[in-house]
Parts: structure tokens; C-alpha cells; sequence
């Protein structure tokens, strides 16, 4: 089953990668235009990332969010956050390697997609968070393009 939903991950992403590359410009979605409920994958011959998303009317998110990178811990676990503007900032609590652990996720709406963004970070209160958000880097962070949700 699990293969199948990977499977699946991986042929609307290779579908999606030979549309038309789209614009390098930040877009700034309406809340009427972005979904409420939506999947998104990043995957490449050896990685694999999983983004699931609830959107309340009063731009709260909820999730799941899965990582698989070559050579590095596989990690899965729950986003808690809230939307400002086209960027969603959540506390992402995960499992690696039998430890809870909790630490601050940022993703930039661009072109339809979430990009993930990196910055300075610390330890606080027992969980790592950006230490300055004005200081968060979304370049070269990972982009989770459009794709099929896993039915369950």
C-alpha cells in the first residue's frame, strides 16, 4: 500500500515536471485561489519530502509533513501553524529515530507550489525556532509541487 501511494507521489510529480517551466516571480496568492485542503511532493532520485494541508477560513494550517533524504534520519510528524500572507510558518512536530522532537517550518507560496525556506535557528523552550524570521531563505529550499493526495 505504501509503495502504491509513493507510486503515485512519483508519477504526478514526473507528470507535473513536463508542463512548461513556470515563472521564476513570486506570486502572492488570493485566498480564494489557494486550496483549502491540498498534497504536495518533492521528490528526486534519491529524496523524497510529503506536505498535507488544512487551510481554516481564519488561515490556521494543519497537517502532515514526511521527509526521506538520502544519508539523513527519515522523519514524519504534524504541522501546526498559521498563514501570513503567501507564507506559512508551523511548528512541526516529528518522530526520528524513536525521538519527539519539535522545530519550526516555513514555506513560501510561490507559482502554486510551497517552497521551503531556511534561516538562523536556536533552541527555545525545548523546541528550535528561527531565531530571525527576517533572515529566512527560500532559494534553495526544497520546492513541494502540486500532487495527488494518498487516499487512506
Amino acid at each position: 500500500m505504501k509503495m502504491r501511494i509513493y507510486l503515485l507521489i512519483a508519477t504526478s510529480c514526473i507528470l507535473a515536471s513536463c508542463a512548461k517551466k513556470e515563472s521564476e516571480s513570486t506570486t502572492v496568492v488570493e485566498d480564494d485561489e489557494m486550496p483549502r485542503a491540498a498534497c504536495y511532493a518533492y521528490i528526486t532520485e534519491k529524496d523524497s519530502a510529503f506536505l498535507q494541508i488544512n487551510i481554516t477560513s481564519d488561515s490556521m494550517v494543519n497537517g502532515d509533513l514526511e521527509y526521506k533524504l538520502f544519508e539523513k534520519d527519515q522523519n514524519r510528524g504534524k504541522i501546526d501553524g498559521r498563514l501570513h500572507g503567501d507564507t506559512l510558518l508551523a511548528n512541526y512536530k516529528f518522530m526520528s529515530e524513536g525521538v519527539e522532537s519539535t522545530r519550526e517550518v516555513a514555506f513560501l507560496r510561490k507559482d502554486g507550489n510551497w517552497v521551503e525556506g531556511f534561516g538562523p535557528a536556536a533552541e527555545k523552550n525545548g523546541s528550535i525556532q528561527f531565531s530571525d524570521r527576517s533572515k529566512l531563505d527560500f532559494a534553495k529550499g526544497l520546492v513541494f509541487k502540486t500532487a495527488a493526495c494518498p487516499s487512506f
